[in-house]
Protein backbone atom coordinates (compact mmCIF):
# COMPACT_ATOMS: atom_id res chain seq x y z
CA UNK A 1 0.00 0.00 0.00
CA UNK A 2 0.99 3.60 -0.59
CA UNK A 3 0.04 5.58 2.53
CA UNK A 4 0.26 9.26 3.45
CA UNK A 5 0.97 9.74 7.16
CA UNK A 6 -0.79 12.49 9.08
CA UNK A 7 1.36 14.58 11.41
CA UNK A 8 -0.29 13.07 14.50
CA UNK A 9 1.07 9.61 13.58
CA UNK A 10 4.54 11.02 13.07
CA UNK A 11 4.51 12.91 16.35
CA UNK A 12 3.68 9.64 18.07
CA UNK A 13 6.37 7.82 16.08
CA UNK A 14 9.03 10.27 17.28
CA UNK A 15 8.51 9.04 20.84
CA UNK A 16 10.18 5.76 19.82
CA UNK A 17 11.47 5.73 16.24
CA UNK A 18 13.00 2.24 16.39
CA UNK A 19 9.95 0.70 18.03
CA UNK A 20 7.27 2.73 16.27
CA UNK A 21 4.43 0.50 15.08
CA UNK A 22 3.53 2.75 12.15
CA UNK A 23 7.14 3.07 10.96
CA UNK A 24 7.62 -0.68 11.25
CA UNK A 25 4.60 -1.11 8.99
CA UNK A 26 6.18 1.27 6.48
CA UNK A 27 9.33 -0.82 6.56
CA UNK A 28 7.42 -3.91 5.44
CA UNK A 29 7.45 -5.06 1.86
CA UNK A 30 4.34 -3.81 0.13
CA UNK A 31 3.85 -0.71 2.30
CA UNK A 32 5.40 2.64 1.38
CA UNK A 33 5.07 5.64 3.68
CA UNK A 34 4.76 9.22 2.47
CA UNK A 35 4.60 12.51 4.35
CA UNK A 36 3.59 15.98 3.18
CA UNK A 37 6.22 18.69 3.62
CA UNK A 38 3.44 20.88 5.05
CA UNK A 39 3.23 18.52 8.04
CA UNK A 40 6.76 19.32 9.20
CA UNK A 41 5.88 22.51 11.20
CA UNK A 42 3.17 20.61 13.08
CA UNK A 43 5.60 17.79 13.80
CA UNK A 44 8.25 20.18 15.14
CA UNK A 45 5.71 22.02 17.32
CA UNK A 46 4.05 18.86 18.63
CA UNK A 47 7.12 17.00 19.85
CA UNK A 48 10.19 17.48 21.98
CA UNK A 49 12.28 15.70 19.35
CA UNK A 50 15.29 17.51 17.93
CA UNK A 51 15.47 18.64 14.34
CA UNK A 52 18.06 15.94 13.70
CA UNK A 53 15.60 13.31 14.96
CA UNK A 54 12.89 14.71 12.67
CA UNK A 55 15.35 14.55 9.76
CA UNK A 56 16.09 10.93 10.60
CA UNK A 57 12.37 10.22 10.63
CA UNK A 58 11.82 11.83 7.23
CA UNK A 59 14.73 9.91 5.68
CA UNK A 60 12.77 6.68 6.10
CA UNK A 61 9.78 8.15 4.22
CA UNK A 62 9.19 9.86 0.89
CA UNK A 63 8.28 13.53 1.15
CA UNK A 64 5.51 14.99 -1.03
CA UNK A 65 5.64 18.71 -1.69
CA UNK A 66 2.28 20.24 -2.65
CA UNK A 67 2.18 22.57 -5.63
CA UNK A 68 0.64 26.04 -5.45
CA UNK A 69 -2.34 24.58 -7.30
CA UNK A 70 -2.76 21.89 -4.64
CA UNK A 71 -2.78 24.58 -1.96
CA UNK A 72 -5.33 26.68 -3.88
CA UNK A 73 -7.70 23.72 -4.17
CA UNK A 74 -7.45 23.04 -0.44
CA UNK A 75 -8.10 26.71 0.38
CA UNK A 76 -11.20 26.78 -1.83
CA UNK A 77 -12.79 23.83 0.00
CA UNK A 78 -15.08 24.24 3.03
CA UNK A 79 -13.43 21.49 5.07
CA UNK A 80 -10.38 22.11 7.32
CA UNK A 81 -7.33 23.05 5.26
CA UNK A 82 -4.85 20.45 6.56
CA UNK A 83 -7.13 17.45 6.12
CA UNK A 84 -8.36 18.69 2.74
CA UNK A 85 -4.81 19.15 1.47
CA UNK A 86 -3.74 15.67 2.57
CA UNK A 87 -6.85 14.12 1.04
CA UNK A 88 -6.12 15.92 -2.23
CA UNK A 89 -2.48 14.76 -2.21
CA UNK A 90 -3.57 11.14 -1.76
CA UNK A 91 -5.82 11.39 -4.81
CA UNK A 92 -3.44 13.43 -6.98
CA UNK A 93 -0.45 11.19 -6.23
CA UNK A 94 -2.26 7.89 -6.68
CA UNK A 95 -1.85 6.83 -3.03
CA UNK A 96 -4.19 4.41 -1.29
CA UNK A 97 -5.03 6.04 2.04
CA UNK A 98 -4.16 8.58 4.70
CA UNK A 99 -3.16 7.09 8.06
CA UNK A 100 -4.14 9.14 11.09
CA UNK A 101 -4.95 8.85 14.78
CA UNK A 102 -8.16 10.82 14.12
CA UNK A 103 -9.94 9.45 11.04
CA UNK A 104 -13.00 11.52 11.92
CA UNK A 105 -11.09 14.60 10.69
CA UNK A 106 -11.45 13.19 7.17
CA UNK A 107 -15.17 12.47 7.23
CA UNK A 108 -16.83 13.99 4.20
CA UNK A 109 -13.60 13.91 2.19
CA UNK A 110 -13.11 11.52 -0.72
CA UNK A 111 -10.22 9.61 0.85
CA UNK A 112 -9.84 6.42 2.84
CA UNK A 113 -8.68 7.34 6.35
CA UNK A 114 -7.20 4.50 8.41
CA UNK A 115 -5.90 4.26 11.94
CA UNK A 116 -2.55 2.47 12.36
CA UNK A 117 -4.48 -0.53 13.68
CA UNK A 118 -6.72 -0.63 10.63
CA UNK A 119 -3.66 -0.40 8.39
CA UNK A 120 -2.14 -3.33 10.28
CA UNK A 121 -5.31 -5.36 9.64
CA UNK A 122 -5.18 -4.60 5.92
CA UNK A 123 -1.53 -5.60 5.69
CA UNK A 124 -2.13 -8.80 7.69
CA UNK A 125 -5.09 -9.81 5.52
CA UNK A 126 -4.50 -12.42 2.80
CA UNK A 127 -3.25 -10.80 -0.36
CA UNK A 128 -5.76 -10.74 -3.21
CA UNK A 129 -4.93 -12.99 -6.15
CA UNK A 130 -2.75 -11.46 -8.87
CA UNK A 131 -4.86 -10.49 -11.86
CA UNK A 132 -2.55 -8.08 -13.67
CA UNK A 133 1.17 -7.85 -14.39
CA UNK A 134 2.28 -4.84 -16.36
CA UNK A 135 5.11 -5.16 -18.84
CA UNK A 136 6.53 -1.98 -17.33
CA UNK A 137 5.34 -0.02 -14.29
CA UNK A 138 7.49 3.10 -14.24
CA UNK A 139 5.58 4.79 -11.41
CA UNK A 140 6.21 1.86 -9.05
CA UNK A 141 9.67 3.29 -8.26
CA UNK A 142 8.54 6.83 -7.52
CA UNK A 143 8.55 6.28 -3.76
CA UNK A 144 12.23 5.37 -3.98
CA UNK A 145 13.41 8.05 -6.39
CA UNK A 146 11.07 11.03 -6.09
CA UNK A 147 12.99 13.07 -3.55
CA UNK A 148 16.34 12.55 -5.30
CA UNK A 149 14.79 13.54 -8.63
CA UNK A 150 13.01 16.58 -7.18
CA UNK A 151 16.23 17.79 -5.54
CA UNK A 152 18.18 17.61 -8.80
CA UNK A 153 15.40 19.18 -10.88
CA UNK A 154 14.75 21.99 -8.40
CA UNK A 155 18.44 22.95 -8.50
CA UNK A 156 18.27 23.13 -12.30
CA UNK A 157 15.06 25.17 -12.36
CA UNK A 158 16.56 27.66 -9.94
CA UNK A 159 19.82 27.88 -11.88
CA UNK A 160 18.37 28.60 -15.34
CA UNK A 161 20.76 26.13 -17.06
CA UNK A 162 18.19 24.10 -19.00
CA UNK A 163 20.25 22.81 -21.95
CA UNK A 164 23.73 21.31 -21.40
CA UNK A 165 25.46 23.21 -18.58
CA UNK A 166 26.90 21.96 -15.28
CA UNK A 167 24.22 19.34 -14.56
CA UNK A 168 24.81 17.62 -17.90
CA UNK A 169 28.58 17.77 -17.33
CA UNK A 170 28.15 16.21 -13.88
CA UNK A 171 26.01 13.40 -15.31
CA UNK A 172 28.55 12.80 -18.10
CA UNK A 173 31.36 12.38 -15.57
CA UNK A 174 29.36 9.92 -13.50
CA UNK A 175 28.23 7.92 -16.51
CA UNK A 176 31.74 7.74 -17.96
CA UNK A 177 32.95 6.37 -14.63
CA UNK A 178 30.09 3.86 -14.45
CA UNK A 179 30.82 2.60 -17.98
CA UNK A 180 34.60 2.62 -17.35
CA UNK A 181 35.11 4.94 -20.31
CA UNK A 182 37.27 8.05 -20.32
CA UNK A 183 34.56 10.31 -21.74
CA UNK A 184 30.79 10.59 -22.08
CA UNK A 185 28.75 13.03 -24.15
CA UNK A 186 25.09 13.58 -23.32
CA UNK A 187 22.82 13.89 -26.37
CA UNK A 188 19.15 14.33 -27.18
CA UNK A 189 18.14 10.67 -27.63
CA UNK A 190 19.45 7.17 -28.15
CA UNK A 191 18.77 7.54 -31.85
CA UNK A 192 20.79 10.75 -31.99
CA UNK A 193 23.58 8.99 -30.08
CA UNK A 194 23.88 6.55 -32.99
CA UNK A 195 23.66 9.30 -35.57
CA UNK A 196 26.28 11.57 -34.00
CA UNK A 197 28.61 8.59 -33.43
CA UNK A 198 28.40 7.71 -37.12
CA UNK A 199 29.07 11.36 -38.02
CA UNK A 200 32.07 11.46 -35.68
CA UNK A 201 33.36 8.28 -37.34
CA UNK A 202 33.24 10.08 -40.70
CA UNK A 203 30.49 7.88 -42.14
CA UNK A 204 28.74 9.48 -45.10
CA UNK A 205 27.39 9.01 -48.63
CA UNK A 206 28.87 6.00 -50.42
CA UNK A 207 29.98 4.28 -47.22
CA UNK A 208 28.70 0.98 -45.85
CA UNK A 209 28.05 0.06 -42.22
CA UNK A 210 27.58 -3.55 -41.14
CA UNK A 211 24.92 -4.30 -38.55
CA UNK A 212 22.09 -6.69 -37.66
CA UNK A 213 18.58 -6.74 -39.14
CA UNK A 214 17.14 -7.91 -35.81
CA UNK A 215 17.10 -4.70 -33.78
CA UNK A 216 15.14 -1.49 -33.26
CA UNK A 217 14.72 0.65 -36.36
CA UNK A 218 17.05 3.42 -35.14
CA UNK A 219 20.17 1.30 -35.66
CA UNK A 220 19.79 1.08 -39.44
CA UNK A 221 17.77 4.28 -39.75
CA UNK A 222 20.70 6.31 -38.38
CA UNK A 223 23.02 4.76 -40.96
CA UNK A 224 20.70 5.81 -43.78
CA UNK A 225 20.41 9.33 -42.36
CA UNK A 226 24.17 9.81 -42.86
CA UNK A 227 23.78 8.85 -46.52
CA UNK A 228 25.49 5.49 -45.97
CA UNK A 229 24.16 2.01 -46.71
CA UNK A 230 23.33 -0.54 -43.99
CA UNK A 231 24.69 -4.01 -44.73
CA UNK A 232 22.96 -6.69 -42.70
CA UNK A 233 24.43 -9.81 -41.09
CA UNK A 234 22.33 -12.55 -39.50
CA UNK A 235 22.17 -13.24 -35.76
CA UNK A 236 23.18 -16.00 -33.38
CA UNK A 237 20.12 -18.14 -32.65
CA UNK A 238 20.84 -18.25 -28.90
CA UNK A 239 21.81 -14.67 -27.99
CA UNK A 240 19.92 -12.87 -30.81
CA UNK A 241 23.06 -10.78 -31.35
CA UNK A 242 25.03 -10.34 -34.58
CA UNK A 243 27.02 -13.41 -35.60
CA UNK A 244 30.69 -12.37 -35.88
CA UNK A 245 31.66 -15.20 -38.27
CA UNK A 246 29.28 -13.77 -40.88
CA UNK A 247 30.74 -10.27 -40.78
CA UNK A 248 34.02 -10.77 -42.62
CA UNK A 249 32.46 -11.83 -45.93
CA UNK A 250 30.39 -8.62 -45.95
CA UNK A 251 33.40 -6.30 -45.65
CA UNK A 252 34.12 -4.36 -48.85
CA UNK A 253 36.31 -1.37 -49.72
CA UNK A 254 33.24 0.78 -48.92
CA UNK A 255 32.83 -0.55 -45.38
CA UNK A 256 33.48 2.16 -42.79
CA UNK A 257 32.13 0.78 -39.52
CA UNK A 258 30.43 -2.09 -37.68
CA UNK A 259 27.51 -1.57 -35.29
CA UNK A 260 27.04 -4.60 -33.02
CA UNK A 261 23.82 -4.37 -30.98
CA UNK A 262 23.85 -5.63 -27.39
CA UNK A 263 20.27 -6.80 -27.66
CA UNK A 264 17.94 -7.32 -24.70
CA UNK A 265 20.73 -6.52 -22.22
CA UNK A 266 23.39 -9.07 -23.24
CA UNK A 267 26.63 -8.08 -24.97
CA UNK A 268 27.44 -9.31 -28.45
CA UNK A 269 30.56 -11.46 -28.88
CA UNK A 270 32.96 -8.54 -29.17
CA UNK A 271 36.47 -10.03 -29.40
CA UNK A 272 36.16 -11.36 -32.98
CA UNK A 273 34.33 -8.18 -34.02
CA UNK A 274 37.08 -5.96 -32.65
CA UNK A 275 39.73 -8.14 -34.30
CA UNK A 276 38.00 -7.85 -37.68
CA UNK A 277 37.72 -4.09 -37.25
CA UNK A 278 41.38 -3.68 -36.41
CA UNK A 279 42.41 -5.90 -39.32
CA UNK A 280 40.33 -3.86 -41.79
CA UNK A 281 40.68 -0.37 -40.30
CA UNK A 282 37.01 -0.08 -39.31
CA UNK A 283 35.28 1.79 -36.50
CA UNK A 284 33.18 -0.18 -34.01
CA UNK A 285 30.14 1.63 -32.63
CA UNK A 286 28.33 -0.29 -29.89
CA UNK A 287 24.55 0.04 -29.86
CA UNK A 288 24.22 -0.17 -26.08
CA UNK A 289 20.71 1.27 -25.88
CA UNK A 290 19.45 -1.83 -24.02
CA UNK A 291 22.59 -2.78 -22.15
CA UNK A 292 23.58 -0.19 -19.55
CA UNK A 293 25.56 -2.09 -16.91
CA UNK A 294 26.03 -5.27 -18.94
CA UNK A 295 29.51 -6.75 -19.34
CA UNK A 296 31.58 -8.74 -21.81
CA UNK A 297 34.43 -10.66 -20.20
CA UNK A 298 34.47 -8.22 -17.29
CA UNK A 299 34.39 -5.05 -19.38
CA UNK A 300 31.26 -2.86 -19.40
CA UNK A 301 29.10 -2.24 -22.43
CA UNK A 302 30.09 1.05 -24.02
CA UNK A 303 33.79 0.67 -23.21
CA UNK A 304 34.63 -2.00 -25.78
CA UNK A 305 34.46 -0.30 -29.19
CA UNK A 306 35.42 3.13 -30.46
CA UNK A 307 32.12 4.53 -29.17
CA UNK A 308 29.12 3.26 -27.20
CA UNK A 309 25.61 4.62 -27.72
CA UNK A 310 23.05 4.63 -24.90
CA UNK A 311 19.39 5.56 -24.63
CA UNK A 312 17.63 7.17 -21.66
CA UNK A 313 14.15 6.50 -23.05
CA UNK A 314 11.82 6.06 -20.03
CA UNK A 315 11.34 2.31 -20.63
CA UNK A 316 15.07 1.58 -20.42
CA UNK A 317 16.79 0.18 -17.31
CA UNK A 318 18.10 3.71 -16.72
CA UNK A 319 15.45 5.99 -18.18
CA UNK A 320 14.72 9.68 -17.98
CA UNK A 321 11.36 11.45 -17.94
CA UNK A 322 11.59 11.92 -21.72
CA UNK A 323 14.11 11.43 -24.50
CA UNK A 324 17.84 11.48 -23.88
CA UNK A 325 20.98 9.58 -24.78
CA UNK A 326 24.74 9.37 -24.39
CA UNK A 327 27.87 8.44 -26.30
CA UNK A 328 30.90 7.03 -24.49
CA UNK A 329 34.43 6.83 -25.88
CA UNK A 330 38.04 6.38 -24.78
CA UNK A 331 39.32 8.59 -27.59
CA UNK A 332 39.99 12.24 -26.81
CA UNK A 333 39.80 13.03 -30.53
CA UNK A 334 36.33 11.48 -30.87
CA UNK A 335 35.21 13.12 -27.62
CA UNK A 336 36.10 16.57 -28.90
CA UNK A 337 34.45 15.83 -32.25
CA UNK A 338 31.24 14.66 -30.57
CA UNK A 339 31.01 17.80 -28.45
CA UNK A 340 31.32 19.99 -31.56
CA UNK A 341 28.85 17.97 -33.61
CA UNK A 342 26.12 18.13 -30.93
CA UNK A 343 26.00 21.95 -31.15
CA UNK A 344 25.56 22.26 -34.93
CA UNK A 345 29.30 21.80 -35.54
CA UNK A 346 30.04 25.10 -33.84
CA UNK A 347 33.52 25.74 -32.38
CA UNK A 348 33.79 28.43 -31.15
CA UNK A 349 30.17 29.56 -30.92
CA UNK A 350 28.76 30.77 -34.26
CA UNK A 351 31.81 29.50 -36.20
CA UNK A 352 31.17 26.31 -38.18
CA UNK A 353 33.88 24.24 -39.87
CA UNK A 354 31.69 21.09 -40.01
CA UNK A 355 28.00 20.28 -40.30
CA UNK A 356 26.62 19.08 -36.99
CA UNK A 357 23.13 19.01 -35.54
CA UNK A 358 21.03 19.95 -32.55
CA UNK A 359 21.90 16.94 -30.40
CA UNK A 360 22.01 18.73 -27.05
CA UNK A 361 20.74 17.07 -23.86
CA UNK A 362 18.28 18.89 -21.60
CA UNK A 363 19.60 19.43 -18.09
CA UNK A 364 16.31 18.23 -16.58
CA UNK A 365 16.76 14.83 -18.23
CA UNK A 366 20.34 14.71 -16.94
CA UNK A 367 18.92 15.41 -13.46
CA UNK A 368 16.62 12.40 -13.65
CA UNK A 369 19.36 10.12 -14.96
CA UNK A 370 21.79 11.29 -12.26
CA UNK A 371 19.22 10.67 -9.53
CA UNK A 372 18.25 7.24 -10.83
CA UNK A 373 21.87 6.20 -11.35
CA UNK A 374 22.11 5.94 -7.54
CA UNK A 375 19.71 3.00 -7.72
CA UNK A 376 20.78 1.36 -10.98
CA UNK A 377 22.93 -1.41 -9.50
CA UNK A 378 20.19 -2.36 -7.03
CA UNK A 379 17.60 -2.43 -9.81
CA UNK A 380 19.89 -4.43 -12.10
CA UNK A 381 20.42 -7.10 -9.46
CA UNK A 382 16.65 -7.32 -8.96
CA UNK A 383 16.18 -7.82 -12.71
CA UNK A 384 18.83 -10.51 -12.72
CA UNK A 385 17.18 -12.19 -9.72
CA UNK A 386 13.81 -12.01 -11.50
CA UNK A 387 15.38 -13.70 -14.52
CA UNK A 388 16.65 -16.57 -12.36
CA UNK A 389 13.21 -16.86 -10.77
CA UNK A 390 11.62 -17.17 -14.22
CA UNK A 391 14.21 -19.80 -15.16
CA UNK A 392 13.38 -21.90 -12.10
CA UNK A 393 9.60 -21.44 -12.28
CA UNK A 394 9.45 -22.32 -15.97
CA UNK A 395 11.65 -25.37 -15.50
CA UNK A 396 9.67 -26.53 -12.47
CA UNK A 397 6.46 -26.08 -14.47
CA UNK A 398 7.89 -28.35 -17.21
CA UNK A 399 7.70 -25.55 -19.77
CA UNK A 400 11.12 -25.99 -21.37
CA UNK A 401 9.78 -28.34 -24.09
CA UNK A 402 7.50 -25.48 -25.16
CA UNK A 403 9.61 -22.35 -24.64
CA UNK A 404 13.33 -21.63 -24.94
CA UNK A 405 14.71 -19.64 -22.02
CA UNK A 406 17.22 -16.80 -22.57
CA UNK A 407 20.70 -18.02 -21.54
CA UNK A 408 23.39 -15.80 -20.07
CA UNK A 409 26.23 -16.47 -22.49
CA UNK A 410 28.35 -13.45 -21.53
CA UNK A 411 27.97 -12.43 -17.89
CA UNK A 412 26.58 -10.06 -17.01
CA UNK A 413 23.19 -9.94 -18.72
CA UNK A 414 21.06 -7.01 -17.44
CA UNK A 415 17.72 -8.20 -18.88
CA UNK A 416 16.36 -5.04 -20.43
CA UNK A 417 13.93 -7.67 -21.72
CA UNK A 418 13.34 -11.31 -20.75
CA UNK A 419 12.71 -12.89 -24.14
CA UNK A 420 11.41 -16.40 -24.69
CA UNK A 421 11.16 -18.38 -27.87
CA UNK A 422 7.61 -19.70 -28.02
CA UNK A 423 7.70 -21.33 -31.47
CA UNK A 424 4.76 -21.31 -33.85
CA UNK A 425 2.26 -20.57 -31.07
CA UNK A 426 3.89 -17.28 -30.08
CA UNK A 427 1.00 -15.08 -31.24
CA UNK A 428 -1.58 -17.33 -29.58
CA UNK A 429 0.40 -17.24 -26.33
CA UNK A 430 0.65 -13.46 -26.45
CA UNK A 431 -3.10 -13.09 -26.96
CA UNK A 432 -3.79 -15.52 -24.09
CA UNK A 433 -1.44 -13.69 -21.70
CA UNK A 434 -2.91 -10.30 -22.65
CA UNK A 435 -6.41 -11.66 -22.04
CA UNK A 436 -5.27 -12.62 -18.53
CA UNK A 437 -3.89 -9.16 -17.74
CA UNK A 438 -0.23 -9.93 -18.45
CA UNK A 439 1.72 -7.35 -20.43
CA UNK A 440 4.07 -8.84 -23.00
CA UNK A 441 5.64 -7.56 -26.19
CA UNK A 442 7.11 -8.73 -29.48
CA UNK A 443 10.56 -7.29 -30.15
CA UNK A 444 10.62 -7.18 -33.21
CA UNK A 445 7.84 -8.57 -35.45
CA UNK A 446 9.43 -7.64 -38.80
CA UNK A 447 13.22 -7.71 -39.21
CA UNK A 448 14.70 -4.61 -40.80
CA UNK A 449 15.67 -6.19 -44.13
CA UNK A 450 11.95 -6.85 -44.78
CA UNK A 451 10.75 -3.37 -43.82
CA UNK A 452 9.24 -1.50 -46.74
CA UNK A 453 11.47 1.55 -46.31
CA UNK A 454 14.58 -0.64 -46.87
CA UNK A 455 13.23 -2.28 -50.01
CA UNK A 456 15.85 -0.51 -52.14
CA UNK A 457 18.60 -2.48 -50.37
CA UNK A 458 17.53 -5.53 -52.36
CA UNK A 459 17.09 -8.02 -49.53
CA UNK A 460 14.33 -10.62 -49.63
CA UNK A 461 12.66 -13.11 -47.31
CA UNK A 462 14.99 -15.98 -46.53
CA UNK A 463 18.20 -13.92 -46.67
CA UNK A 464 18.56 -13.89 -42.86
CA UNK A 465 16.73 -16.97 -41.59
CA UNK A 466 17.68 -16.66 -37.91
CA UNK A 467 16.49 -13.05 -37.72
CA UNK A 468 13.25 -13.99 -39.46
CA UNK A 469 12.71 -16.96 -37.15
CA UNK A 470 13.34 -14.83 -34.06
CA UNK A 471 10.84 -12.26 -35.32
CA UNK A 472 8.23 -15.03 -35.62
CA UNK A 473 8.91 -16.81 -32.32
CA UNK A 474 10.05 -14.42 -29.58
CA UNK A 475 8.00 -12.90 -26.77
CA UNK A 476 9.13 -10.65 -23.90
CA UNK A 477 7.71 -11.15 -20.39
CA UNK A 478 7.54 -8.57 -17.54
CA UNK A 479 11.03 -8.48 -15.98
CA UNK A 480 11.55 -5.03 -14.47
CA UNK A 481 12.77 -4.59 -10.90
CA UNK A 482 9.21 -3.69 -9.84
CA UNK A 483 7.93 -7.21 -10.67
CA UNK A 484 7.58 -9.44 -7.59
CA UNK A 485 7.62 -13.20 -7.20
CA UNK A 486 3.83 -13.54 -6.85
CA UNK A 487 3.44 -11.79 -10.19
CA UNK A 488 6.05 -14.04 -11.79
CA UNK A 489 4.29 -17.11 -10.43
CA UNK A 490 1.06 -15.87 -12.00
CA UNK A 491 2.78 -15.34 -15.36
CA UNK A 492 4.25 -18.85 -15.35
CA UNK A 493 0.95 -20.34 -14.15
CA UNK A 494 -0.79 -18.81 -17.17
CA UNK A 495 1.94 -19.99 -19.57
CA UNK A 496 1.53 -23.49 -18.16
CA UNK A 497 -2.26 -23.22 -18.50
CA UNK A 498 -1.86 -22.19 -22.14
CA UNK A 499 0.37 -25.11 -23.12
CA UNK A 500 -1.03 -27.87 -20.87
CA UNK A 501 -4.55 -26.72 -20.09
CA UNK A 502 -6.08 -26.19 -16.65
Amino acid sequence: MQILLDSDCLIQALENIDGSAILNLCRQEGCNGWVSSTSVPAILEGTKATRAEVQTLLQSLAVLTPTAHDVDLALEAQEPFSATLLAHLVKASGLDAVVTLKPENYSGLSVEALTPGQLQEKLDAPLPPVKEVRLLDITASYHQILNEVEKEMAETMRSGYFILGPKVAKMEERMASYCQAKYAVGVSSGTDALLIALMAAGVGPGDEVITTPYTFFATAGSIVRTGAKPVFVDINDITFNIKPEHIERCITPKTKAIIPVHLYGQCADMDPILQLAEKNGLRVIEDSAQSIGSEYKGKPSGSLGDMGCFSFFPAKNLGGFGDGGMVTTNSEELYNELKILRVHGSEPKYYHKVMGGNFRLDALQADVVSAKLNFLEEWTEKRRKNAQTYHKLLKDAAMTPFVQLPPEVFPRHVYNQYVLRAGKRRDELRAFLNKNGIGCEIYYPIPLHLQECFKSLGYKEGDFPESEKAARETLALPISHEVNRRQQEYVVEKIQEFFLGE
